[in-house]
């Protein structure tokens, strides 16, 4: 990424605004489409998107795949060590190929470890969980964990169950295990929307552990019984009244070049995507109206545009029907988003 950084305000995000910028791009895209049927001779007019949404996803993508960590375990059995302390243990026999025999000879583990907001952010992996009715509300995470078995390109299967061990400084009791189910991914672990679901037989207790240096480490243990996106998690848990959210974005941008976050505050692993898009209204916002009245947030936009990040933080107490203007925003290295997300409350 660039290095330098640049400051960009649109008054107070307004329709006039909106509609005079709007009136100047169209004018400007009239002139240029003038100007070409003049001097090409085939008219071929090729106008391009004003703000580029590829780039974000190329992002995204490109983030999964750096933090994706590769081992190997002879005979698929034995024990793995992730770089921000996660352990895998893997019985013998836990792992079989396609036709459910125990594999022999080398087997190649795959992990993604991520447990604070800004490598949530970077990676598109928020905390959003699927209630059973269907409801959309926010999680509070212990871990989120992408784990995956091959052998010579082919893909391998749980057949017992394997072990996981995540760090942590206190055992919240609420916290359980949840799948990732994907979102028209096409089998593609990289490029996957994910929602968590909880897994109704999946279950964690207190652990101690040794490192790989010898030192005890405390943390959450549980065994999961297929491969993927694993959470560990909690739901948010909140008694006062509730109400929909809603986020209007600077204009050229919408959910195909940009995304928002709700960063709650005093939860270091609390992080909502609004993902929902209204095109006639311009606005983000969530399912179901479940965002409580009264909480302490962080609004977080980001977008990708010329190989630089483009976002805005603004805190933000969550009131009725609450509608959020995002009217300034800056462009940076991610280093320097990482930093602010990393220095929320």
């Amino acid at each position: 990424m660039k290095t330098n950084s640049t400051t960009i305000t649109l008054l107070n995000n307004s329709r006039n605004v909106k509609q005079t910028i709007t009136n100047f791009l169209l004018l400007g895209l009239t002139i240029l489409f003038l100007g070409s049927c003049s001097s090409n001779d085939d008219n071929d007019i090729i106008i391009q998107q004003i703000l580029d949404g590829l780039e974000l996803e190329a992002e995204i993508t490109a983030n999964r795949e750096e933090a994706l960590q590769t081992f190997t375990l002879n005979g698929g059995t034995g024990e793995i060590y992730g770089e921000d302390g996660t352990i895998l243990y893997f019985p013998p026999g836990s792992i079989v190929d396609q036709n459910g025999d125990p594999v022999t000879g080398v087997v190649t583990i795959e992990l993604i470890e991520i447990y604070n907001k800004a490598k949530m952010l970077l990676t598109k992996m928020p905390t959003n969980g699927k209630r059973p009715n269907g409801d959309i509300e926010t999680l509070v995470s212990a871990g989120e964990f992408f784990i995956n078995a091959t052998q010579n390109g082919e893909q391998l299967a749980v057949a017992n169950g394997f072990q996981i061990f995540a760090p942590a400084e206190e055992f919240d009791e609420d916290m359980t295990i949840f799948n990732g189910q994907d979102n028209d991914c096409d089998g593609d672990e990289m490029q996957c929307d994910i929602v968590w679901e909880e897994d109704e037989q999946g279950g964690l207790e207190p652990m101690q552990r040794e490192g790989p240096n010898g030192q005890g480490v405390s943390g959450y243990g549980g065994f999961l019984s297929n491969f993927g996106w694993t959470n560990l998690d909690r739901w948010y848990n909140y008694e006062g009244p509730k109400t929909i959210v809603y986020a209007d974005v600077p204009e050229g941008f919408d959910n195909t070049n940009s995304n928002v976050y709700i960063s709650y505050d005093g939860e270091p692993t609390a992080l909502a995507l609004l993902d929902i898009y209204n095109p006639d209204t311009g606005l983000f916002s969530e399912h179901y109206g479940l965002i409580p009245i009264g909480l302490e947030v962080h609004f977080i936009f980001v977008s990708v545009q010329d190989d630089q990040y483009v976002y805005a933080i603004q805190g933000a107490t969550i009131g009725l029907d609450h509608t959020e203007i995002i009217g300034a925003t800056t462009t940076g290295t991610e280093a320097e988003l990482v930093a602010l997300i990393n220095g929320l409350p």
